[in-house]
């Protein structure tokens, strides 16, 4: 109520001060005064828009970092799921390769043991026929 009763003081002893102003009258001390503190008024009413535009500011800049966090995180846990599937992926394609590496190499053990098998069959047969020939 008390900063009610001073704005009004203050803006009918302001009104009264531009009159002078406006007749060209001089100004004493306390129109300076008057002048002054209209002044810091208005400076205050400035002050205060701004801040409040400075808060405007600053919530819509939070809601847009928040917006900006939240699609980062998302993006980064779709990365996160695709490089997880490509890496299931290749160790199914590891796992395949192995199973028919190992299949090869089953395969390969026997047809060597089977020509070794034979190699010492013909081996058996060569020194039968050498001593038969020889006796």
């Amino acid at each position: 109520m008390v900063e009610s009763i001073a704005t009004s003081v203050i803006d009918k002893a302001l009104e009264a001060v531009l009159r002078k102003v406006g007749e060209g009258k001089k100004l004493s001390t306390e129109d300076l005064v008057v002048l002054m503190l209209g002044l810091f008024r208005e400076i205050r009413k400035d002050i205060t828009e701004t801040n409040k535009r400075i808060d405007a500011l600053y919530e819509m800049m939070s809601r847009n970092y928040e917006a900006l966090n939240s699609r980062i995180n998302e993006v980064n846990d779709s990365l996160i799921k695709k490089i997880d599937e490509i890496n299931n992926r290749l160790v199914e394609k590891i796992d395949e390769t192995n199973k028919r590496i190992d299949a090869i190499n089953d395969s390969l053990s026997k047809r060597i043991d089977a020509l070794y098998d034979l190699l010492g069959k013909i081996y058996q047969t060569l020194i039968k026929q050498e001593t038969t020939q020889k006796q």
